[in-house]
């Protein structure tokens, strides 16, 4: 949890090797920082092969927002060699989330980094399991 900050609240769990960054509330400029900090402190989890940063609870999703997720996309941790390849990052977000998939699709981020949508049907923990390889 985010403490302090009432427009978002961050959790990250931990299934196999991979870490799921679950975020609720706004994503904007006032708390894309929040975000990259949790992001940046659980890549130096040990062992870790991927992070998922799940968007089902995002409520709004301005540019700067969308803009730390494609920076997320090529981050790697300072403990890695220079030369290492990023950690994989994927984000997850329903299909009818309207508040994440509509500046996607406006943006046009798609080809250049991928949002795997997840069925609402499916309980979160369930749908992060597929995701989490």
């Amino acid at each position: 949890m985010t403490e302090g900050d009432p427009l978002i609240n961050l959790t990250t769990t931990r299934i196999g090797s991979a870490a799921v960054v679950t975020v609720e509330g706004e994503l904007d400029l006032h708390t894309a920082r929040t975000l990259m900090g949790t992001v940046d402190d659980t890549l130096t989890t040990p062992d870790l092969a991927a992070i998922v940063i799940d968007l089902s609870g995002v409520t709004f999703l301005g540019s700067s927002g969308l803009g730390t997720l494609a920076e997320l996309a090529t981050r790697t941790p300072s403990s890695r060699p220079r030369d290492a390849q990023p950690i994989p990052v994927r984000l997850v977000a329903p299909p009818d989330n309207r508040a994440v998939i509509r500046p996607w699709e406006v943006m046009k981020l798609e080809p250049s980094f991928r949002c795997s949508l997840i069925s609402p049907a499916r309980s979160p923990p369930e749908a992060r399991r597929q995701i989490a390889w």
